[in-house]
C-alpha cells in the first residue's frame, strides 16, 4: 500500500513528535511504501530514513523550487510539481491512504485539500490524523463548531479518522488490510 505521510520538515519540532514518528514509520515501513514531500529534515526525514532502511519504495513529490533537496535523497520515483494544486492532487493520486502527523502550514494545506476533496467526492481514500499529545485538538474543536453552526455536511467523522496512538492507527490499518 502507498501511504502519504504529511508532516513537518522542520528539525526544530518537539522531540515527543520525533519519537512517535520514528515508531510509526518503523511499523508502517514493514509492509508499505512511502509517498512524501521530498525532504530529509524534521518528521519527513525520519519517515524517509525508516522507509529507506526497510528497502521500501519511496515516491517524492517535490516543488520545483525545492528540487535541490533531492540531491540528498534516494528515491524510486520523483514527481516535480510547480504549484500547490498540482502537489495536492499528486499526493492523493499517488496514495492509497493519507496520514497526517504534526506539521506547519504546508501540512495543514495538504490536510485541508484532502478532506475537502473527499467531502466533495473527488476521492474516497482514508485520511487519518495521528493526534500526538493533542496537537490537532484546536483544529478538531474548530471543525466541531463548523459542523454545529454552519452545516452537518461538515461532520468530519465521515471524512477522516483520528487516532491518539500509533498502536490504534496500526490496528486500524491491519483491520483494513484484512478486510480487503
Amino acid at each position: 500500500m502507498n501511504i502519504f505521510i504529511g508532516c513537518s520538515s522542520s528539525d526544530e519540532i518537539s522531540v515527543e513528535y520525533k519519537t512517535v514518528t520514528k515508531y510509526l514509520a518503523s511499523e508502517l515501513s514493514k509492509e508499505n511504501d512511502l509517498v512524501f514531500g521530498s525532504c530529509n529534515r524534521g518528521l519527513m526525514g525520519i519517515c524517509y530514513r525508516e522507509f529507506l532502511n526497510n528497502n521500501r519504495k519511496i515516491t517524492g513529490i517535490c516543488y520545483e523550487m525545492y528540487k535541490d533537496d533531492l540531491k540528498d535523497l534516494i528515491l524510486d520515483e520523483v514527481e516535480i510539481v510547480k504549484s500547490l494544486e498540482e502537489s495536492n492532487k499528486m499526493l492523493v493520486d499517488k496514495s492509497d491512504i493519507i496520514i497526517f502527523l504534526p506539521g506547519g502550514y504546508g501540512t495543514l494545506t495538504e490536510f485541508m485539500h484532502t478532506i475537502e476533496s473527499k467531502r466533495t467526492n473527488l476521492h474516497n481514500k482514508d485520511i487519518i490524523i495521528l493526534n500526538i499529545n493533542g496537537f490537532y485538538d484546536g483544529i478538531i474543536d474548530t471543525f466541531d463548531i463548523i459542523n454545529e453552526k454552519i452545516s452537518k455536511d461538515y461532520d468530519y467523522k465521515f471524512i477522516f479518522k483520528i487516532f491518539s496512538t500509533v498502536d490504534e492507527l496500526i490496528d486500524y490499518m491491519k483491520t483494513k488490510k484484512s478486510s480487503n
